[in-house]
């Protein structure tokens, strides 16, 4: 029996039971965003305002809200979703913040970092003056070169994500990541943090090996539909 609720605390809960210590919905689901919620036997899906509507589904037999122009499908790839088509898929993973003995330089030109984005990395999704940022964190070489760089962004959800994670190409492979990763979660530690959450495409293996070392740990594997 399908069950429907526009109570966003009642959708929230529903994501724990089914998701459990998994639950990486938690991070897209806010006061402001949140639309309405379904729930099956064993499957849970919600959708939240985007362009138009964004949804998320979790098990097979989820009930795919029609209003969504884009969905993200966790742990299965129906060949459609309505007229949905599969673009490509993304990792969902999230850390417990602690010292880590790790650290990382508080960024604070502008200019700079968005010169090291627009060249390493240039689709990133957060760039200097985002409303939602909360710390830009760096690490140098030893000849003070800017040579990896993050950002913390708070979500309308309330919860914390790292985006915007860039390492020159010419250091790559050098470790530089990693200490990245490490000094990020230090410092969201000493804030009051206590988790973090970011995304990666499937394909990124270096990068998922980075956050496995860094502490992190894979909340979902997503595929992403769109009808574009």
């Amino acid at each position: 029996m399908l069950e429907t609720t526009s109570e966003l605390s009642t959708a929230q809960q529903w994501a724990v039971d089914l998701l459990r210590e998994n639950n990486s919905a938690k991070y897209y689901m806010s006061e402001t965003n949140f639309v309405a919620a379904y729930k099956n036997e064993n499957s849970f899906s919600f959708i939240v305002q985007g362009e138009p509507f964004y949804g998320h589904i979790y098990g097979e037999g989820a009930f795919p809200d029609e209003r969504c122009s884009d969905i993200a499908v966790a742990g299965f790839k129906p060949e459609l979703i309505g007229n949905l088509q599969p673009r490509g898929g993304f990792q969902f993973w999230e850390a417990i913040t602690s010292d880590t003995g790790s650290g990382i330089e508080l960024l604070t030109n502008p200019d700079e970092i968005r010169m090291m984005i627009e060249k390493h990395a240039p689709d990133s999704s957060v760039f200097p003056g985002d409303p939602e940022e909360i710390f830009w964190g760096g690490i140098r070489n030893a000849a003070s070169e800017l040579v990896a760089l993050a950002v913390l962004v708070k979500w309308q959800s309330g919860f914390h994500v790292m985006a915007s994670v860039v390492t020159r190409e010419q250091d790559r492979g050098k470790g530089f990541a990693t200490q990245l990763s490490r000094g990020m979660i230090t410092r969201a530690h000493s804030l009051g943090i206590s988790q973090i959450g970011l995304g990666v495409r499937e394909n990124n293996f270096a990068a998922q090996r980075v956050y496995e070392n860094s502490g992190f740990r894979k909340l979902a594997d997503f595929t992403h539909y769109s009808r574009e």
